[in-house]
C-alpha cells in the first residue's frame, strides 16, 4: 500500500508546481493573482509585482511592446505596454497606453507594428 502511493508524490507535486506558476510570462511581465483577482504584473522578484493592467484576457508580445485585451470594471478594452520606457521605477502613466477600443487599437498595431491578439 504504502508503494502505490509513493509512485504518486512526483505527479502530485507537478501538478503542484505547474498550479502556481504563472499563465503567461515574458520576461519581467507576468500574469499574478491576489486575493482571486487576476492582473499582468512587472515581476520584482520575491513574489512581488507592480500591477500594470487589471483583468487581461489576451495578452501578445514582442521585443518592443506588449498589447492587452482587458476587461476591468465590466468593459473590455485594449492597452499596450512599450516594453523599452518601462521599469521598476517609471510611472505606468508614461508607458502604459489605452483604454482603446478594437478599431482604434487595430490601427495602432499596423501603425507601431504591436504583436497581434489572438482571441
Amino acid at each position: 500500500m504504502q508503494r502505490s502511493v509513493l509512485k504518486y508524490i512526483p505527479l502530485l507535486v507537478a501538478i503542484f508546481l505547474i498550479g502556481c506558476s504563472p499563465s503567461w510570462s515574458d520576461g519581467p511581465y507576468e500574469i499574478y493573482w491576489i486575493d482571486g483577482e487576476k492582473a499582468l504584473g512587472f515581476n520584482l522578484g520575491d513574489d512581488a509585482y507592480i500591477r500594470r493592467i487589471d483583468k487581461p484576457h489576451h495578452i501578445s508580445a514582442n521585443e518592443m511592446f506588449v498589447s492587452v485585451y482587458a476587461c476591468p470594471e465590466g468593459a473590455c478594452v485594449y492597452y499596450y505596454i512599450d516594453r523599452l520606457k518601462d521599469h521598476k521605477f517609471a510611472d505606468s502613466s508614461k508607458f502604459v497606453f489605452g483604454p482603446y477600443t478594437e478599431k482604434t487599437f487595430v490601427q495602432l498595431e499596423q501603425k507601431l507594428k504591436l504583436p497581434t491578439l489572438e482571441q
